[in-house]
């Protein structure tokens, strides 16, 4: 890769004439400095102001998640003392007798006892006590609501005492934030009920009007459990939801513990059209899957950064200027002898090297004509040279086609044959018996159950499998004329040259008894242990057998063994070799 980009580079400067060459020279050695401090300061002032606006929003969104606790402990702090006073365990104690008059009266009392402890507060837009099975115990809530409040009740998680919040849906789009709390019996500790506190966002989105981060910045609270807008400064573009970078960011982090961090993200610009980078800062409220999150626009943080890059831009313009003027009066000076120069040395392009530069002088243009003068005497024995060592090179060549074709005939995961290799050796093979008068025995092996192997086991231990089978079916082709090979996926052949019907059917029970006696585990095999089915086909080979028909017979030999029950050899004719 390197020698291709500096042949078209240097194609590139080919193309241009030497006086042009100098200019961008020139040109460039004057305003790379500058380019490359440019880009450094751009580099270092961008990643400086992304530094401290993460320091600055990330303290700016913990002290607002601290706030927003307050007000939580604050609304948490009253009703706890509201459901320990006397009057809300003794209604709830009432209620709790099978009696419906005094169920009734309990219920007046509770609805009582709300308005006069919040009817005052305009930001408590709910207030209901639940008895312990999640019904409303307010008669005069509708249906509908009351289905939503007891459907909240019913989904909150256990609370072992403590508040749960959440928020809540209402109709026509209305949005609560929600505090439930238990309600227990100071005399038995026994559940009696729960205290529903429905607060207006606005409550809490008054925290944000003083957070200010810059144009274009936004808070907001988000649940991380469902990415779903609990309090929010404003309405966001079109009603659009956060984005989906932004929600899985907070999701990670609610799964991990983390109760606050950084991340970019895209999401819909803040005029409503197109989509823009942010970068927000977000810090968890405790004992909650609330994120206070606070986001900043690209465009705005950079906007230092990008004033910067503007001016060393403009600096670098009035500097090209200069420089392009002072390069073409350098050009000038240097450019007419190289020209003469290279008048001569196309017209030696035919062959004629007898052609020389004739100019005077100490400077390097000098030394260059000599250098070529010098270079047309010596091309003759460059070329020489040059094919003296294409001869070589060719020679080095030919070498490491040689190893690769041996390394093209040898299966790369067992070490043994491949499926190229047998091939090219069957067909020889058949040749020589056929020329000799001898048997040819070729076996047929597949691993018995190896898919379920491979499924339990895993891959890693199937490869393993099958290089343990490749070893022991390598042990037994002691002979010059054997050769073990691995046929395709857990199927593996072994030929056997000069071997009659009754060694082949000896080599293969030996091979079959020597896996089953090395005892590899194999928990989804009826047997426990890994085995094979193997084929055995005999041929004394004529012009009438192919390597095709012969493979067939050991093939179907080898079906045959699997078919009967598997752990077993078959020879080509139906004959099975009984187990020793």
């Amino acid at each position: 890769m390197p020698l291709l980009l500096e042949h078209r580079l240097t194609a590139l400067l080919r193309a241009l004439s030497i006086r042009h060459r100098l200019i961008a020279s020139f040109v460039l050695l004057s305003l790379l400095p500058l380019l490359v401090s440019g880009y450094i300061s751009y580099a270092e002032s961008s990643g400086e102001i992304e530094r401290r606006t993460r320091l600055f929003a990330g303290e700016v969104v913990k002290q607002v998640a601290k706030n927003v606790q307050l007000q939580m402990l604050e609304v948490e702090t009253a009703s706890e003392a509201l459901v320990l006073s006397d009057g809300v365990q003794a209604a709830l104690a009432r209620y709790a007798v099978d009696d419906a008059a005094e169920k009734g009266r309990a219920r007046a009392e509770l609805t009582k006892i709300l308005l006069d402890s919040y009817g005052s507060f305009e930001d408590v837009s709910q207030k209901y006590f639940l008895d312990k099975d999640n019904r409303v115990l307010d008669p005069q809530v509708l249906g509908q609501l009351g289905g939503a409040l007891e459907q909240f009740a019913a989904a909150a998680p256990p609370r072992r005492g403590r508040p749960h919040w959440g928020a809540l849906e209402l109709w026509g789009g209305q949005k609560s934030i929600v505090m439930l709390r238990q309600v227990y019996f100071k005399s038995n500790n026994r559940l009696a009920g729960s205290l529903f506190l429905g607060v207006r966002p606005l409550h809490f989105a008054g925290i944000f009007d003083n957070v200010q981060l810059g144009e274009g910045s936004d808070i907001f609270i988000l649940d991380g459990r469902d990415g779903s807008a609990v309090v929010q400064a404003r309405e966001r573009p079109n009603g659009a939801p956060p984005a989906a970078g932004l929600l899985a960011e907070l999701g990670a982090s609610l799964r991990r513990g983390q109760p606050g961090g950084f991340v970019a993200y895209e999401d819909v610009a803040a005029d409503g059209r197109g989509r823009a980078s942010y970068r927000a800062a977000y810090a968890q409220i405790p004992r909650t899957s609330w994120y206070v999150v606070s986001t900043l626009p690209n465009d705005s943080l950079l906007a230092q950064a990008q004033s910067v890059r503007d001016k060393i831009l403009i600096i670098g313009l009035v500097c090209f200027v200069g420089a392009l003027a002072l390069a073409y009066l350098i050009a000038r000076s240097i450019s007419a002898p190289l020209e003469k120069l290279a008048a001569i040395m196309r017209a030696t392009e035919g062959g004629n090297y007898g052609l020389r530069m004739d100019y005077t002088g100490r400077d390097e243009l000098a030394q260059l004509a000599r250098k070529f003068n010098e270079m047309a005497g010596n091309i003759g024995q460059a070329h020489e040279q040059l094919e003296s060592r294409v001869a070589a090179r060719t020679r080095e060549l030919e070498l490491a086609n040689e190893k690769l074709a041996t390394l093209s005939m040898t299966d790369a995961l067992t070490g043994i044959a491949n499926r190229r290799r047998f091939d090219a050796v069957l067909e020889a093979e058949l040749h020589r018996a056929g020329r000799c008068g001898q048997p040819l025995a070729l076996l047929m092996i597949d691993v018995d159950h190896f898919k379920s192997y491979n499924d339990f086991y895993g891959h890693q231990d199937g490869d393993a499998c099958l290089l343990r089978v490749a070893r022991l079916l390598h042990g037994h082709a002691r002979r010059a004329g054997d050769l073990a090979a691995r046929y395709g996926g857990e199927e593996f052949v072994m030929l056997a040259a000069d071997t009659d019907l009754e060694t082949a059917a000896a080599l293969a029970e030996g091979i079959r008894l020597a896996l089953e006696q090395a005892g590899l585990p194999h928990a989804e095999s009826p047997i426990g242990r890994v085995s094979v089915s193997i084929g055995v086909a005999v041929l004394l080979p004529d012009e009438r057998h192919s390597g095709e028909m012969f493979i067939r017979m050991a093939d179907k030999a080898m079906y045959r063994a699997k078919q009967q029950g598997r752990n077993q050899v078959q020879l080509a004719g139906g004959r099975r070799i009984a187990a020793a």
